[in-house]
């Protein structure tokens, strides 16, 4: 207690020291805060990585050569081995105490194209000719029969045709003879009898010589699609519906709708759109200039997908909106002159009115796709778009989570190359019939499907436009043995909400061990892969700062405290020469160290408490739909326990204990005489 008010009268006479009490607030402060909002955004993550598709941990073969994951990074899917006998595994796991749901899962990635400019216009002219017979539908016919020859005539001109779509030079030959047909004025004659026909025949033949298109990349979970949407509750259906049961189908991520299916010029305005909002400003942004120049330079390809009809259409909102005449090129591209004063309303005014007239999204809800699987070799799975879907507060269309794509499990199983059930019985009577051993159970999961379909062709008469092959699709519907029966590579688990994950986990892989099924798990931290690299990013610059924050603590409290020392050397003396004891002086001297930390520390921690439970209560609004996935949702809400705010005071003091030795063994140290004659002087 002496020295308690040695240390005391020692603080309070001197204001200088108090600078070490105020470090210590202030660390203290900062400290508590970054590890709140570190805990916030850990909490954040985990729940969005737990409901957006991985579950509380994911079960694998602990005999594969790579971990699970939801998300694949840079290197593409995971290589893993089928769980054994997944129908089995299926029943344990949810007989395991803790459990609520099991969802298998399949990761992969695969490719489509997002079509030609010519595919766009015949799809318009297919809509019109499947209308009732009527002379107003035969004169829009007639309009878009002269727009596509105009059309093929710009394609015959192209010498780059051939190279663009990857043809050989046996198609190139073929195709070529087929675009010298649609020159004859036959062939439109037969277009306005017969206009699907000869539209096939175009699709077929003439199409892809304009080529694919731009390539899309689709990263996509394969899972029983309805069940999926039953165990994560922010999965929600923004455009068409889930497959019925037993339909295979795909759903695409919302986010990769906006982004790489719709029209280039519709993507750079959302883009400018969502900048602006957050109050970005074009005269002061060089960023959104370019992408106001990367609009207009994708304006030859919206003028190419659009037909004559839309095109005088869309020339009559731009003349009235731009107050003159002129030709649909130059008024789109003065339309596109964008700038801080006219980009809102000129924006309405494209979603309002230009909008409807353009082929906006080249794949809709009820169109089919062709997906090739980027990890295998199999190649044309055609795939029905059922709709779009995103993870409800998750980050809007820019999230990465809604990025992914959605695909019932036994198309995923396609689109890797594995065998199903069926398939492999098929093999072995393949096989028996012709007197062949079967391979064994290891070399059938090498096995891969064939690519080439069955095909039947119609005979043709001479005066019909050519015919072409037609493909049997693979099966459109698949039994409940085929979705569960086939082959699995992971399942995601969720469990009860009163339950331990970590603890369930380990039950799963002890009971998976005793059953002959080698399991292992991972956590949702490694199934959200990259995106859930950053907690331990926000966790290392935590630490980092944490470290570089008490070195300069101890360096500026260590100097204050012996500059302070220095000044007392003759009252140390008189205390000396009075019979107190050096260790008491040390003991004294560091008690002032101990006495500011601890103050100043507490006071740091009272007010980040009040802000934490203040005025931060209600969480902290995130309007960057790039962060809100991060967070949880649009609201962060910092998280600091009282054991958290323990260390952190702990911590401090202990800082500023430390820097106090060093002064304190100093001041302690100097001799009585010397203290004495130092007074005097």
């Amino acid at each position: 207690m002496t020295l308690l008010s040695f240390a005391l009268q020692s603080v309070v006479a001197r204001p200088r020291s108090w600078v070490v009490a105020l470090l210590a607030l202030g660390s203290a402060l900062l400290l508590a805060l970054g590890l709140a909002m570190v805990a916030g955004i850990s909490e954040g993550t985990q729940r969005s990585v737990i409901e957006s598709g991985a579950g509380h941990f994911l079960v694998y073969n602990s005999q594969s050569a790579e971990k699970a994951v939801v998300v694949t990074g840079p290197t593409g899917a995971p290589v893993l081995m089928p769980l054994p006998d997944y129908p089995s595994l299926e029943t344990r796991l949810r007989q395991t105490p803790g459990v609520q749901d099991v969802v298998p899962l399949e990761v992969g990635m695969a490719a489509t194209f997002r079509g030609n400019y010519l595919d766009d216009k015949l799809s318009t002219a297919r809509a019109v000719a499947r209308q009732p017979p009527s002379p107003e539908r035969d004169a829009r016919l007639s309009r878009l029969a002269t727009d596509l020859e105009r059309t093929l005539r710009d394609v015959a001109r192209d010498a780059d045709r051939q190279t663009e779509a990857f043809l050989t030079a046996d198609e190139a030959r073929m195709d070529r003879a087929a675009l010298e047909e649609t020159s004859k004025p036959a062939f439109w004659e037969r277009f306005r009898a017969e206009p699907l026909v000869a539209l096939e025949y175009l699709e077929n033949h003439v199409a892809r010589q304009v080529g694919e298109g731009e390539s899309i990349d689709i990263e996509y979970l394969g899972s029983d699609l309805s069940q999926f949407a039953r165990a994560f509750p922010r999965f929600e259906m923004v455009t068409g519906t889930l497959p019925p049961e037993g339909h295979r189908g795909l759903l695409l991520g919302h986010g990769l709708y906006e982004q790489r299916f719709k029209l280039p010029v519709a993507a750079r305005l959302d883009e400018l759109k969502r900048e602006l909002d957050r109050g970005a400003l074009l005269a002061e942004d060089e960023r959104l200039r370019t992408l106001v120049e990367r609009a207009s330079a994708e304006l030859p390809d919206l003028l190419a997908r659009v037909d004559a009809e839309r095109s005088d259409a869309a020339r009559a909102v731009l003349q009235r909106v731009l107050g003159h005449a002129g030709e649909p090129e130059a008024l789109w591209r003065e339309f596109l002159q964008l700038d801080d004063g006219n980009f809102a309303a000129r924006h309405q005014v494209f979603y309002a009115e230009l909008a409807p007239l353009l082929p906006l999204y080249r794949v809709k809800p009820g169109d089919t796709v062709v997906l090739k699987g980027l990890d295998s070799l199999v190649n044309g799975v055609p795939l029905k778009v059922w709709g779009t879907y995103r993870f409800r507060g998750l980050g809007g269309d820019t999230s990465r989570v809604n990025t992914l794509s959605l695909m019932d499990l036994v198309s995923a199983r396609y689109l890797s190359g594995r065998l199903s059930p069926d398939m492999v019985e098929e093999a072995k009577r393949d096989a028996q019939s012709l007197g062949l051993d079967f391979l064994s159970e290891a070399e059938v999961d090498q096995l891969k499907p064939a690519t080439v379909v069955e095909v039947e062709t119609v005979p043709t008469r001479a005066t019909d436009i050519p015919d072409f092959p037609r493909a049997r699709a693979w099966p459109d519907t698949f039994s409940a043995t085929e979705l569960r029966g086939g082959s699995v590579l992971q399942a995601a688990v969720v469990v009860a909400p009163d339950a331990d994950p970590a603890r369930v986990a380990e039950v799963v892989v002890q009971e998976g061990t005793s059953a002959s099924a080698p399991l292992a798990t991972v956590d949702w931290e490694a199934a959200g892969g990259f995106i859930s690299g950053v907690v331990g990013m926000t966790r290392v610059v935590l630490l980092a700062f944490s470290v570089m924050l008490c070195l300069f603590v101890v360096l500026v409290s260590a100097g204050t405290l012996l500059l302070l020392a220095q000044e007392r050397v003759g009252e140390v003396g008189t205390m000396r020469a009075v019979g107190m004891q050096r260790r008491d002086v040390f003991g004294s001297l560091l008690m002032e160290g101990l006495l500011l930390g601890g103050l100043g520390a507490g006071v740091g921690m009272a007010l980040s408490a009040l802000l934490l439970f203040g005025s931060m209560g209600d969480g902290i609004l995130v309007t960057d739909e790039a962060l809100q996935f991060f967070m949880g949702g649009p609201v962060l809400m910092p998280r600091l326990s009282w054991g958290q705010g323990l260390g952190v005071w702990l911590g401090v003091v202990g800082v500023v204990v430390v820097a106090s030795l060093v002064p304190a063994w100093r001041g302690s140290a100097v001799p009585p005489a010397v203290a004495m004659r130092k007074r005097e002087d």
